[in-house]
């Protein structure tokens, strides 16, 4: 027998999840950190900790969560699960559906974007490149220290040939910093 009980739809940027599946969604997701002033960080349990990326995405979702966002450190998953559908919602009907960004803060997706040692300037654009199939919003692991002025560049090449860049954030020594939001 087919369950026909009205729930109440939440409507978030451009979501739409019953009560029921959004219950759902949030019992697979982990405390890992909470902060006093209410950010927290949590971690879908089907997150790979196994990752090459886990630390940098992990520190990244605490910085965010310390800057008072509510952080989830979500899963790779195939895009007919219904996981996705669940997690991804807001991604249908734009061109990032079928991809599965590294973190959720907020309402806003971010790709996590690191690279594999040895480190050279020439990495950051390919970072770039990577990361804007997932995301318009970029955090770039810049441990190795490239200047702020040559990675501005680069976002401003990338936009003057038409791809669609709104934030980018810098991961430099355990913290986080805004290097380019769009007007």
């Amino acid at each position: 027998m087919k369950d026909n009980t009205n729930f109440a739809e939440i409507s978030v940027n451009k979501m739409h999840l019953t009560d029921k599946e959004e219950h759902i969604k949030e019992a697979d997701f982990k405390t890992v950190k909470t902060f006093k002033g209410g950010g927290v960080y949590r971690e879908h349990i089907a997150f790979d900790k196994k990752k090459s990326d886990y630390k940098v995405v992990k520190n990244v979702g605490i910085e965010f969560a310390r800057l008072g966002q509510p952080v989830k450190a979500v899963p790779n998953l195939h895009f007919k699960s219904d996981e996705y559908k669940q997690i991804y919602s807001a991604l249908e009907d734009t061109k990032y559906h079928k991809k599965c960004p590294d973190l959720l803060v907020g309402e806003i997706f971010y790709e996590v974007e690191s690279y594999v040692p040895p480190f050279k300037k020439d990495k950051i654009s390919g970072m770039f490149g990577k990361g804007l199939k997932q995301s318009p919003n970029i955090v770039i692991n810049n441990n190795k220290g490239a200047t702020d002025r040559y990675i501005k560049k680069i976002i401003y090449q990338r936009i003057a040939i038409g791809q669609n860049i709104n934030e980018v954030w810098l991961y430099e020594k355990g913290r986080i910093r805004l290097l380019y939001k769009k007007q």
